[in-house]
């Protein structure tokens, strides 16, 4: 089982030249199964952006572990897949050329054909196969980031990590990227589990298995953690109305109001 696993989690910032260390994440402890869609979602300054680094392999832990499948996270992976807010694309490279070297890079042991065929796949379920040749700078951001979303699918990642990943889109561009990537989660063999920070009460319900509660210090790192008890497919327009919605969307409000209560 490719659950990922963390364990007695620690990470500080500061604490030089007579600066008190910031005690971001404080022992966490959390469990994300094979399989899931888990919601990170908390205020700013709360470490969830830290954490997804931490799982990513971009920054160390002071302390604790993070395991997937069994072993320790220690450096990225093509095991790990992350999708920012800001888009990241490589500027003098096509929409095309940005999925397939991010694609090849992370798979050398693919052949030409099935490179090719994953990059054409990815980018045609996001619907951009006809933009394909364009620079991000001649597209919308929109645009970007379901670029970004296909770049990633096509990595072939166990996990795929997202740092807020619709925050900066419209409203209707998020709605359908988001049915994009619930479409492409549930269809891709190789994608197994989702982590994703998102400040989107909605959002984390629509989207998540779970939602993880993140508190900012002294208290706790992780307040609570909810089950998102709606069947799948959701629709959006319908979901609204369900009592387990309701439930859900009342408790991260009143959890989400009794943090900033506190850090007032």
């Amino acid at each position: 089982m490719s659950d990922l696993v963390i364990k007695n989690l620690h990470k500080s910032f500061g604490g030089r030249r007579g600066v008190p260390p910031q005690h971001v994440l404080r022992d966490i402890e959390l469990t994300v199964k094979q399989g899931e869609f888990v919601s990170l979602i908390g205020h700013s300054g709360c470490g969830k952006s830290t954490l997804l680094s931490i799982v990513a392999g971009l920054q160390r832990a002071d302390a604790g572990s993070v395991m997937l499948g069994g072993a320790e996270i220690t450096a990225p992976g093509p095991d790990r897949a992350m999708v920012f807010q800001n888009y990241s694309l490589l500027p003098r490279l096509s929409l095309l050329a940005n999925v397939r070297e991010a694609a090849r890079a992370s798979r050398p042991d693919r052949s030409k054909a099935l490179l090719d065929e994953a990059v054409e796949r990815y980018l045609t379920a996001v619907g951009l196969w006809e933009q394909r040749n364009k620079l991000p700078s001649q597209v919308s951001g929109g645009m970007q980031q379901r670029t970004a979303v296909a770049r990633a699918f096509a990595v072939g990642p166990k996990v795929l990590l997202l740092d807020e990943p619709f925050g900066a889109l419209d409203a209707l561009t998020r709605a359908r990227l988001q049915e994009q990537l619930l479409e492409l989660w549930s269809t891709e063999s190789t994608t197994e589990t989702v982590l994703m920070v998102t400040h989107g009460i909605d959002e984390a319900i629509l989207l998540a298995d779970r939602i993880v509660v993140m508190g900012n210090p002294p208290g706790p790192s992780v307040v609570e953690v909810i089950d998102v008890d709606l069947p799948r497919p959701r629709d959006r327009v319908t979901v609204i109305d369900q009592p387990a919605y309701r439930g859900v969307q009342e408790r991260l409000l009143a959890l989400l109001h009794a943090d900033s209560a506190a850090a007032a």
